[in-house]
Parts: structure tokens; sequence; C-alpha cells
């Protein structure tokens, strides 16, 4: 029997306009690089767009990230929140169908679990909070 090798984490940030002390992407990234030390998560990939709105999925690192995920290396992302993937319900919608079906589970450490096995209505308990992205 062949031992099947564990997919790695994508650790994703962004910041919508360039910051010249990148404070706010710095920060981002030691709470993502905190989270997966608690969890001993010792295979990850950290993925950063800077400048990049999240009303639209076409970034750099984004694109990059997307490109491990459909190779089948990347099993699980984890954001800080929902809007580091995208800042409007339905792209935030169509990423996380899109993962789903590629069995990555995405986690933002301020909202928990964002996807999970199929027929788990995730999204639909985020709009139920009546929160914004």
């Amino acid at each position: 029997m062949q031992r099947q090798t564990e997919k790695a984490t994508a650790l994703y940030y962004r910041t919508a306009q360039k910051n010249t002390d990148s404070l706010y992407l710095d920060n981002q990234m030691q709470k993502l690089l905190c989270y997966a030390k608690n969890r001993e998560l010792d295979s990850y990939f950290l993925y950063a767009d800077n400048g990049f709105s999240g009303l639209s999925l076409d970034r750099p690192a984004f694109n990059a990230l997307k490109a491990e995920i459909e190779t089948g290396r990347i099993g699980k992302l984890i954001v800080y929140n929902i809007s580091r993937i995208a800042r409007n319900y339905i792209l935030f919608g169509e990423f996380t169908e899109w993962a789903r079906a590629r069995e990555v589970e995405i986690v933002s450490v301020m909202d928990g679990v964002l996807t999970a096995p199929p027929h788990t209505d995730v999204f639909g308990s985020l709009l139920k909070g009546g929160g914004q992205i």
C-alpha cells in the first residue's frame, strides 16, 4: 500500500492599497503564522497580494495559489478574515464552491471554518449572522 502524501497549507493575505510601511500586510502575516504555529502546521506556503482589491479574484498571488490548488498540492487555505478572499458574497461563494470541489478546506482566523464536506451549508450560516464582508 502506498502512503498518501499530506497536502500543504496555504496562508493567504492581501491589502487593497500598497502601504509603504506594509504594517497591515505584516500584521496579517504574523497572525497567520501564529495560527499555523499554534496548530503545529509544518508544511505551509505564504501567498501575499499587496495593492490588489478584493473586488476581483484576478490577483497575482491568488492566481498562483489557485494554480497550486489545481495541482492537488494544497489541502487547506487559511486567511485572516473572509474579506481577504473577496469583498462580495458572489465572488466569495464562487471561490469557496470551487475550492470545495477540489477538497480544500478554507479557514478564517476570525470566522472559523468556511468550507466543510459537501452538502454542508457553511456559507448560508455566515449569511444568517447578518455580517458584512
